[in-house]
């Protein structure tokens, strides 16, 4: 069963707003291909048909410890004026799904923020319309 999951928004500015992110800059790694995270965690399947379209926006980075070492993949798509979506693979058994609202009353608010099984949270968030009403 998915459960509640503490991504804890952070808030940088870009243009003339702020935009939530998951994770600090320091924390980036470099772009990596999906099909190469496809690859290593199948289950990403899905988001690659996202991927594969020039106008999708996700970008995948391996996170990195203090040490070097990757401590999960995380996959970033900011729809302009709508919101922020996350998916951060910690391991085959553990994946975080997240949509953040970027404007309005609810800026920075959490619509979506589940742990859970890749096989059954990926599917919620690839579920979820590209715009909200």
């Amino acid at each position: 069963m998915p459960r509640a999951y503490g991504i804890v928004p952070e808030r940088i500015p870009t243009h003339n707003t702020e935009v939530v992110v998951a994770a600090s800059p320091s924390q980036a790694g470099y772009p990596i291909d999906p099909y190469a995270a496809v690859a290593e965690y199948p289950v990403l399947e899905p988001l690659l048909a996202l991927c594969e379209r020039a106008d999708s926006g996700w970008v995948f980075r391996h996170k990195r410890g203090r040490s070097g070492e990757v401590t999960a993949i995380q996959g970033v798509r900011i729809v302009e004026g709508s919101h922020l979506d996350v998916v951060r693979i910690i391991s085959h058994e553990r994946v975080v799904v997240a949509r953040a609202w970027l404007v309005g009353e609810r800026a920075g608010e959490f619509m979506l923020n589940i742990e859970g099984r890749p096989e059954k949270v990926i599917p919620i968030l690839v579920s979820l319309p590209d715009r909200e009403s």
